[in-house]
């Protein structure tokens, strides 16, 4: 048996290994292309939501999941610029899919909080909302899952959720009284 066999094996497994690669990571970002780091710059101080309540990363989430929630949460915290108690807390994790079994797939919960110490939310919110979102599906294990959740909260840097940081029935008018 020649060399060039398992040679040229290994070179198309490679490129079959890297297009499964730039699926997942168009998957995880919702179909976005993946920023190059020049792209990865801190959001400009115009955004309501400029950056990390906790000083920036990725922290543990706890288990928030419910039934569905296999492994540790991955979160990124975001702080309103105007509104100290306002927080967005973006949760991944690795899910078990209730209807089917056997499917496996990475959710993101989006937390809308209100509350009066950002050092505490849970303890002093005031009100909340959640929203989920399927990211990616069908992995093959519960740890490739987890792998991608942390990968997706490690990309999740910019916070684009259209909320004003006020209870809704709190208006912008009160606020500014």
């Amino acid at each position: 048996m020649s060399v060039a066999h398992p040679l040229a094996q290994a070179v198309l497994g490679l490129a079959l290994l890297g297009h499964v690669v730039r699926l997942l990571a168009a998957a995880v970002n919702d179909g976005k292309p993946t920023p190059t780091p020049s792209q990865l710059q801190p959001a400009p101080a115009t955004l309501a939501w400029p950056g990390s309540a906790t000083g920036g990363g990725v922290l543990p989430g706890g288990d928030i999941g419910g039934d569905a929630q296999l492994d540790e949460s991955f979160s990124v915290r975001f702080c309103h610029r105007d509104h100290a108690g306002a927080l967005v807390i973006v949760y991944y994790y690795a899910a078990l899919d209730l209807d089917d079994l056997t499917t496996v797939y990475v959710e993101r919960q989006t937390e809308l909080l209100a509350c009066s110490d950002p050092d505490d939310p849970g303890g002093t919110e005031v009100w909340s909302d959640d929203r989920y979102a399927t990211v990616a599906r069908g992995f093959a294990s519960v740890e490739a899952a987890t792998a991608a959740a942390r990968r997706a909260a490690e990309a999740h840097l910019v916070c684009d959720e259209v909320w004003s940081g006020r209870p809704p029935w709190e208006s912008e008018e009160e606020g500014n009284s």
